[in-house]
């Protein structure tokens, strides 16, 4: 039985996937087992999944009808052995030592989940980072507080580069359907877990391809962010009130969010939704103004806002 199982959904990233699946079969800790979940992929990636399974035992493969990222996380999970589990996304890729270095955490402070550097590259990067390892123990506080960025934290919303214990993941599943679903599964594991260990080592590198952003717009899914919020804030109604008026002020900057981003990467202008909707974030923002900057945030992020009193 694997130690340590790793989930990696596959849909349309023949170009990146072999950079992906070779940052972690050459991880430095060997005791895994890599769960490829071919997302009904239509491209040369279900054949890539099979040929790397061939080549190495410890591959599994699944194939299955296009459903999402979170339905083929899901898959995963259903089949995964390893008493750990770690999530990648195929056109990202580890660091040689991540596996060891967020399981000797975990082990080494006894928490059920460890936590790494994230680094956002927008060209290959060797992945063998060279960096003192300065570990930092996370109380459950710690978490909801890093989760709701109470003290101005950069956005960390991802479950990749995070090794979390087996049993904090039974009976989860990731909402389908959805882009921006990390949001609420990082919710979930800040509320079950009782603490945990971050260290700011890089040990996964986030493939940010520019010109797809650029070229791609803004588009109706990402309008998800809501939707996944406002899940997020029944769920916090429910188990920590406590944190309900930081979940509100999230909820708020998720619109100041979007609409910067509709603004930098452009929209659908014949669309009248996207028409609409660009006036009610605008709205929405603006009678969120003050409320907004007494929150915690980078100055740069002020001062758009206070931009957008004056953007038609």
């Amino acid at each position: 039985m694997p130690e340590i199982s790793v989930i990696v959904p596959v849909y349309k990233v023949e170009k990146y996937l072999d950079r992906c699946i070779e940052s972690i079969v050459n991880q430095t800790y060997p005791d895994f087992e890599l769960i490829l979940v071919d997302d009904g992929s239509p491209d040369n990636c279900p054949a890539l999944c099979d040929a790397w399974a061939e080549r190495d035992g410890r591959i599994r493969v699944i194939h299955k009808k296009n459903g999402g990222a979170s339905s083929a996380r899901n898959a995963g999970l259903k089949i995964a052995k390893g008493n750990w589990i770690a999530f990648a996304d195929s056109d990202d890729w580890l660091d040689r030592t991540a596996l060891k270095t967020l399981y000797d955490l975990a082990n080494q402070y006894n928490v059920p989940m460890a936590i790494g550097g994230m680094r956002v590259v927008q060209k290959y990067t060797d992945a063998s980072i060279v960096m003192k390892q300065n570990a930092k123990v996370l109380s459950n506080a710690d978490l909801m507080s890093r989760f709701f960025r109470l003290n101005g934290e950069p956005d960390t919303h991802s479950v990749c580069a995070t090794l979390i214990r087996r049993d904090i993941l039974e009976d989860y599943y990731f909402i389908e359907g959805k882009m921006n679903e990390d949001v609420e599964a990082c919710y979930y594991l800040a509320r079950k877990c009782e603490g945990a260990v971050y260290t700011s080592k890089p040990v996964y590198f986030y493939f940010k391809n520019v010109e797809g952003v650029t070229n791609s717009g803004f588009s109706k899914k990402k309008l998800d962010l809501l939707d996944v919020w406002d899940i997020v804030q029944k769920q916090v109604l429910q188990y920590t009130p406590e944190y309900a008026y930081a979940c509100e002020m999230n909820c708020k900057r998720a619109r100041f969010t979007l609409l910067t981003q509709m603004y930098m990467n452009g929209y659908d202008h014949n669309d009248p939704y996207m028409r609409e909707t660009k006036q009610r974030l605008k709205k929405e923002v603006r009678a969120s103004f003050f409320d907004l900057m007494r929150w915690k945030m980078p100055i740069n992020r002020k001062i758009a806002l206070i931009a957008f009193l004056f953007v038609p």
